[in-house]
């Protein structure tokens, strides 16, 4: 089914704010907020999960690190091609991010240790053993940062179940890292582009 795309003119008079903000925030109106502006509700919610998030006490790489593990999960081209341009601006490494998108492990133990306990939630659905928390504590991480990533995955849900439904299409911006999910048991470097967008 297709989805109307709605900007500033076009957009239900309670999702122009919510646009104007998204447009602040990322230099552009993704399409995926094109969409959202469709159930206002939805758009103010998914904009503000989004702030909250950069409040967390992730620096912005975990961050990076966290939405990625959950749009890889997920399967969201869509999710996975923005944040790869995302974390390639913040300045994470490209090996990272290149990890990230084939599904291997990272070299950093610290980030290795969020991205587990992230697909660990996603693959439990918030059922993660004791040990497991713990585990992740040990790395380096907080009880805080526990609930901090299920507010990451909140917001992921409704972006990358939106993107599936919708089947948005990548804003240009985005189209230099297009991905779609390889196999995990074939490595596939080169996969993420090194040149800059």
């Amino acid at each position: 089914m297709e989805f109307t795309i709605y900007d500033l003119e076009t957009a239900p008079p309670d999702s122009k704010e919510a646009l104007r903000h998204a447009k602040e925030t990322f230099g552009l109106i993704p399409n995926l907020e094109g969409i959202l502006a469709q159930a206002p509700p939805v758009l103010k919610g998914s904009m503000a999960l989004w702030d909250l998030f950069e409040t967390s006490s992730f620096t912005p790489i975990e961050r990076q690190v966290i939405y990625l593990s959950v749009n890889y999960f997920h399967e969201c081209g869509y999710c996975m091609a923005a944040h790869s341009g995302l974390a390639k601006k913040i300045g994470m490494a490209n090996e990272d991010i290149e990890a990230l998108r084939v599904g291997q492990p990272l070299t950093d133990p610290k980030l290795q240790a969020l991205r587990s306990f992230t697909v660990r939630m996603l693959e439990e659905r918030g059922w993660v053993k004791n040990e497991e928390i713990e585990g992740f504590i040990a790395a380096g991480y907080t009880k805080q940062q526990v609930l901090e990533v299920i507010l990451a995955i909140a917001v992921k849900v409704i972006h990358n179940y939106t993107n599936h439904i919708a089947q948005t299409p990548l804003d240009k911006a985005f189209r230099p890292y297009a991905w779609s999910k390889p196999d995990p048991n074939v490595a596939r470097p080169g996969n993420f582009p090194l040149r800059s967008s």
